[in-house]
């Protein structure tokens, strides 16, 4: 037990109780009141003695510990990160993981739990231990455990704790060497930090493109759906923020030009249901062909293959909402989703009849 390992080093020592509390800034009845195991050292007391005698805190507390199997010691490591409870001491980890030098899963909840209780009490120490057995985790690695996390996500954690200590330029080479994916905005908040501001402003352009693209286009379905459960207003609010959104994207390339003219298209649908008068949508749509604006562009962003033709082509001589959506589907593939979207809309909705 704790207290006959304590009484053992201390008499192999030849230090008296009375010199060992001096030095332990503790009472002689401190002193022996562990050693006949009716309490127990404090952790800071537990540091000094391992100091004193050379050897490890796991070595002192392997005793204390009583687990009866893995299960309960992951099982408690998950409850605590859950509940942001941090109760279980750094020394015990570590001597669990010494124990358990081969479970991939215990490295992983261990590393978890410090990473978490480093981020709840600022201690360096719980974040280089989460690195050292997040590191020991990837060593164990094997595609079985890919039903837990993938690979690229124990990359992933790794990153996170090089950028937490300040290590970018360490973060930024693991991302290259390691190729993990999934991490342009950490490469590029570690350029920024490295004062690389070209690289830094390029990828983050990309990164807010692409997000970009993905607000854009769930805003659609969105849209459609609030359309379909006769939720006109909010479908209007919704189509004028994100056509406004579109507009205040300031790109070069007219990167989001190609995507705009189906938000055009909603918003006259709205308008003509709330029976608002001024068609503000037709408006700008015949802005758009007076200034020979050109929005026949495919996007290079990820989510947006979309293809609607040419303002002149879609407009035809009658701009009302009924022909404006004749013209967009026509000039939409059957195979994408807006096709079928805006197609239900004007059947559904404007009780138009497409002839194909």
């Amino acid at each position: 037990m704790l207290g006959d390992k304590i009484y053992s080093l201390r008499k192999n020592r030849k230090i008296s109780q009375e010199e060992f509390a001096e030095i332990l800034k503790t009472s002689r009845q401190a002193v022996s009141k562990w050693e006949r195991n009716e309490s127990k050292p404090d952790i800071e007391k537990l540091i000094i003695i391992a100091k004193l005698f050379n050897i490890s805190i796991d070595y002192l507390l392997s005793f204390e510990i009583n687990y009866s199997n893995i299960n309960d010691i992951l099982k408690k490591l998950e409850t605590c990160c859950l509940n942001n409870e941090f109760s279980i001491d750094i020394d015990e980890i570590r001597l669990l993981c010494s124990k358990y030098i081969n479970n991939f899963e215990l490295y992983l909840r261990s590393s978890e739990y410090l990473f978490l209780a480093f981020i709840d009490n600022n201690q360096n120490e719980y974040l280089d231990l989460s690195l050292t057995y997040i590191n020991k985790a990837i060593a164990l690695f094997t595609p079985e455990y890919n039903e837990i996390i993938s690979l690229n996500t124990l990359h992933k954690k790794v990153i996170n704790i090089y950028m937490l200590q300040n290590k970018f330029e360490l973060a930024k080479e693991y991302i290259k060497k390691n190729n993990v994916y999934g991490c342009d905005e950490m490469l590029a908040k570690c350029e920024l930090a490295l004062k690389n501001y070209d690289s830094a402003l390029e990828i983050s352009s990309d990164v807010y493109l692409k997000s970009a693209s993905d607000i854009i286009n769930i805003s659609f379905v969105q849209i459609i759906v609030l359309l379909k459960k006769r939720k006109i207003e909010k479908a209007y609010e919704l189509v004028n923020w994100i056509i406004s959104f579109i507009n205040s994207i300031k790109n070069d390339d007219n990167f989001f030009k190609g995507i705009y003219c189906p938000f055009i298209y909603l918003k006259a649908t709205c308008e003509q249901l709330l029976n608002i008068d001024n068609y503000e949508a037709l408006t700008i749509l015949k802005n758009i062909n007076n200034n020979q604006t050109n929005i026949n562009i495919i996007s290079e962003a990820q989510s947006i293959k979309y293809y609607f033709g040419k303002t002149d082509q879609l407009l035809l001589t009658d701009t009302t909402v009924e022909n404006i959506f004749k013209g967009v589907i026509s000039y939409t593939s059957k195979n994408d989703i807006y096709y079928c979207a805006l197609l239900d809309i004007y059947k559904e909705i404007l009780g138009g009849d497409y002839n194909e």
